[in-house]
């Protein structure tokens, strides 16, 4: 068990590290935090999140987006966690994360964007991706090496708090993962969607939307959601050649319940 001073201080440094440092290329990398450790992590990030964030104030809408969110968790590879989902009210900002230990956000201005559930739900795979694969460990001992990952774990680093607390201050929340996690995260997102029942080729309609903002004012848009992933034209090229794996009348025939999206999500968001 992560003593409470010790986990604040690996908390922070998590924000710092996945949504603040510099990407990497490379293989695999070690992982030393137990899945005790990430569901700790998570839910004290989770906490902190909540105080910066406006968490939607709509019932109905949280929990249609939590539904999908859970219909998508039950058929992901990983379930040694409690995924949980939410969603945050910035109309103006388009993204989506998850925290280690299944805790995920999700923007309503990426909501917006999406043109039925199955897109939404594309998202949302991506990203449950990451957990199943345990990339926040994977990032957070890479960033910060065994050795002092190991003595935090057990309580033994310096508190640094107030110093990690100051340079957090005014940093918007971005996905930071390596380019190979990204795609790592694009392969087993498309498999969760066809597991749940959603035509995969939806990931690939979400990204052709996420190219058309990119190209917006001389594709100087900055979105969140793309602070780390390789460019929007390679994802699409390997998420047709991960599609060519699905046979095409399965794929024409998942739903992509675009009524139910206007009704539930759209609507309620105007």
């Amino acid at each position: 068990m992560i003593r409470r001073k010790a986990r604040s201080w690996v908390l922070l440094a998590f924000l710092v590290s996945t949504f603040g440092c510099a990407t990497f290329e490379g293989g695999r990398s070690f992982n030393i935090l137990s899945t005790q450790d990430e569901i700790a992590l998570g839910n004290e990030v989770a906490a902190e999140v909540e105080q910066q964030e406006t968490v939607l104030d709509d019932t109905a809408v949280q929990s249609y987006v939590a539904e999908i969110g859970q219909r998508l968790a039950r058929v992901a590879t990983r379930q040694d966690v409690p995924y949980a989902f939410k969603v945050i009210d910035a109309p103006d900002t388009v993204n989506a994360f998850a925290l280690p230990g299944g805790n995920m956000y999700v923007y309503t201005g990426l909501m917006k964007l999406c043109e039925d559930e199955a897109e939404l739900a594309a998202v949302m795979a991506h990203e449950i991706g990451h957990v199943a694969a345990h990339h926040h460990g994977e990032s957070l001992t890479r960033a910060y090496g065994y050795g002092l990952i190991t003595r935090i774990l057990l309580g033994e680093a310096p508190n640094e708090r107030a110093q990690v607390v100051a340079g957090l201050l005014g940093q918007a929340v971005t996905s930071r993962y390596s380019r190979e996690q990204e795609r790592e995260a694009d392969r087993l997102g498309m498999e969760f969607l066809f597991r749940a029942g959603y035509p995969p080729d939806a990931m690939i309609a979400f990204m052709n939307k996420m190219r058309a903002e990119e190209a917006k004012e001389g594709g100087g848009r900055w979105l969140p959601i793309f602070a780390s992933h390789p460019p929007t034209t390679e994802r699409l090229h390997l998420l047709h050649g991960l599609l060519a794996q699905y046979p095409p009348d399965l794929v024409a025939a998942s739903p992509r319940y675009a009524d139910r999206y206007q009704q539930h999500a759209l609507a309620p968001l105007e």
